[in-house]
């Protein structure tokens, strides 16, 4: 009986293998070694771009993923985006169990079209396809077939073989024909480190690459873009916004721009041109005046959601941002810009990947790229970056949104690259000053000064515009949560927009601080600021470590113990440094019921080694050992 059964299994798999020959999805013809760490595995993924003419292509998509478990179900999400200029013509998929039949035919109709504005559709007409399938076993394969025509060739398809960690690569390939007449510039990262294979005609490019190994997600490793290998390609004649374009080099591909995209949308209405100048009259310094017009800005317009590359590339008339006091951030820095030329200020638009991972613009390929415009102003004393999406950032002041990375400035004459703010690692620095009590009880109170600047100031100055009950989360939930029944009996908040600090004054109490054992009382000096993170920890690691920002906190704390106890036990200080960085702290006795803490934490930026990892981690383990460091108190 059981020789029958498993004759019958094997008859029933036979069939379905023969059923699925077409796509040979079985996952029985995936290599062992590609499935060890693996949340999902691309079987193929078939890319291939047709450059019909400048002012048409159409690209095929043909892919399919076969999901392992639960962690690799993201993979199955689809999104394709169209448009007027970008129409779908063809669009099919399905689900497949492990052995490649199919389970699910997937229509055009279960995927759900949306706005891709983010809830305001008035300037932006492009929309989105989505569709995510439910799994109702492990592992299954999604394939997914689709094909677009589109009359914008500025923007060509990328490469990824790649879609994220923990997923391997059977098969992944790239194709692109184009004209004799055209040419193409391409940025290929990572190719040689994962054997990339290229074959160059001189109308046709192909890329492919087999049998990529996942890689591992590890902590404080370099951004997932830097690691994978990619290519991102251009074509030096191109169409955008009705318009055709030419750019052999960046000077070229700016004018372009400017002249195209920019300079047309600048007008502004007699009656703001004439509020503007008399709001700068009599200032002759430009800074000033720029500073002038950048708060006219903020207090008179909000920002709505359309991203760059997805709400179109040309920016809303600056008279309709005036009329109607919002924008996107292509709207919002065009208006700025408008309003800088009106009273004599020099400054112009520039183009940027926004997020706080850095990224920077690919130099090589001369093409629009970026999601977010910011403005550049350049001065005597080097240049001003200013975000004009934001009603509460400081002028000149430069977050870890676009902080550090290469970005396009687009002027009337051409385009350059040039690198935005770099906080100096000591320029993020945060210092508190605080005085605080321990009760007999146990309980704690007392009042902290905390100053923050540079990257750490980002990270502080919105609690200006909270709430009572966010500021109690922020502190509560966030900052202080290892501080059991907080309570903030005070607080205010001071924020210098022109020196860029932030100031917190909070006062606080907390029962049951400290611990008992007999007749000794016990407390972590370091009330207010512990460094407790540290990182995980592997066996083998395999990228690099990365330390993308510096910082520097400083910390003096003026602590009274209660009368009745004396100090029976302090900590020796404790200095360590090495290349991440140094951090010291000592505690003495200033008097019979008086001690000083002082600690101090800077913190290196830097890409280093993987080997260098163990070192680093040991480093932080020792800081948050440290900071739990503890007085004993002996009731006399």
């Amino acid at each position: 009986m059981k020789f029958k059964s498993i004759t019958l299994l094997v008859l029933i798999f036979w069939c379905q293998f023969i059923f699925s020959q077409d796509l040979d999805l079985s996952i029985l013809t995936i290599p062992a070694e590609l499935t060890k760490t693996s949340n999902s595995v691309v079987r193929f993924d078939e890319t291939t771009v047709e450059l019909v003419s400048q002012k048409k292509m159409n690209y095929k998509i043909r892919k399919a993923i076969t999901v392992l478990n639960k962690l690799g179900d993201h993979a199955s999400s689809i999104t394709i985006y169209h448009d007027k200029n970008r129409r779908i013509k063809s669009l099919k998929a399905s689900a497949y169990d492990a052995f490649g039949k199919e389970m699910k035919k997937v229509s055009s109709k279960d995927f759900k079209d949306y706005s891709a504005a983010d809830g305001f559709s008035l300037f932006n007409d492009n929309r989105l396809l989505y569709y995510e399938y439910t799994p109702i076993s492990y592992p299954y394969t999604f394939y997914l077939e689709y094909e677009i025509e589109s009359s914008t060739t500025a923007f060509l398809p990328r490469w990824y073989p790649f879609d994220a960690y923990n997923q391997s690569v059977q098969k992944s390939t790239y194709t692109i024909s184009y004209p004799s007449d055209f040419k193409l510039q391409t940025a290929k990262k990572k190719f040689k480190e994962f054997k990339v294979k290229e074959t160059l005609d001189p109308t046709k490019m192909s890329y492919e690459v087999t049998d990529l190994i996942a890689i591992n997600y590890e902590e404080l490793a370099p951004s997932f873009i830097s690691i994978m290998p990619s290519l991102t390609l251009a074509t030096n004649k191109f169409h955008l916004e009705g318009v055709d374009g030419t750019a052999n080099n960046w000077n070229e591909f700016g004018k372009w721009m400017y002249d195209n995209l920019i300079a047309t949308r600048m007008e502004l209405p007699e009656s703001t041109k004439t509020q503007i100048k008399n709001l700068v009259k009599g200032e002759t310094d430009p800074i000033e005046k720029a500073k002038m017009v950048y708060e006219f800005v903020q207090n008179k317009t909000r920002y709505i959601s359309i991203q760059v590359g997805i709400g179109g590339w040309m920016p809303m008339l600056a008279s309709d941002v005036d009329r109607l006091g919002y924008g996107d951030c292509k709207g919002l820095t065009n208006y700025t810009k408008a309003l800088m030329d009106e009273v004599g200020v020099e400054s112009y638009y520039t183009a940027v990947y926004g997020g706080n991972e850095k990224r920077d613009l690919e130099n090589d390929v001369y093409s629009v790229q970026g999601n977010h415009v910011i403005l550049n102003v350049p001065t005597a004393d080097g240049d001003l970056w200013l975000e004009c999406t934001s009603q509460t950032n400081p002028f000149g002041y430069q977050g870890t949104f676009t902080d550090d990375r290469d970005v396009l400035v687009i002027t009337p004459e051409g385009s350059e690259i040039k690198h935005t703010t770099a906080h100096n690692d000591k320029s993020n620095f945060q210092k508190t000053v605080a005085k605080y009590q321990i009760s007999p009880d146990g309980s704690i109170e007392g009042s902290v000064n905390i100053q923050s600047s540079g990257t750490q100031y980002d990270a502080h100055y919105s609690l200006d515009k909270k709430n009572e009950r966010d500021i109690n989360e922020h502190y509560k939930s966030g900052y202080w949560s290892y501080l059991n029944n907080l309570t903030l009996d005070t607080y205010q908040f001071t924020n210098d927009r022109d020196s860029i600090l932030f100031t917190e004054n909070v006062g606080i109490t907390a029962k049951d601080y400290a611990s008992f054992s007999g007749d000794r009382m016990l407390f972590t000096m370091n009330a207010f600021n512990r460094a407790s993170y540290v990182p995980k920890r592997y066996r083998t690691r395999n990228l690099p470590l990365e330390i993308d920002r510096g910082f520097i906190d400083t910390d003096h704390f003026e602590i009274t113990v209660p009368s009745g106890y004396v100090i029976e036990a302090l900590s020796d200080a404790v200095t360590i440094e090495n290349k991440f960085g140094r951090y010291q702290f000592s505690i003495t006795k200033t008097s019979e019921n008086k001690l000083n803490y002082t600690r101090t934490f800077f913190l290196k930026k830097g890409t280093y080694s993987k080997e260098d990892y163990k070192t680093y981690r040991n480093f932080r383990r020792q800081i948050a050992k440290h900071d739990q460091s503890k007085i004993v108190l002996l009731k006399k």
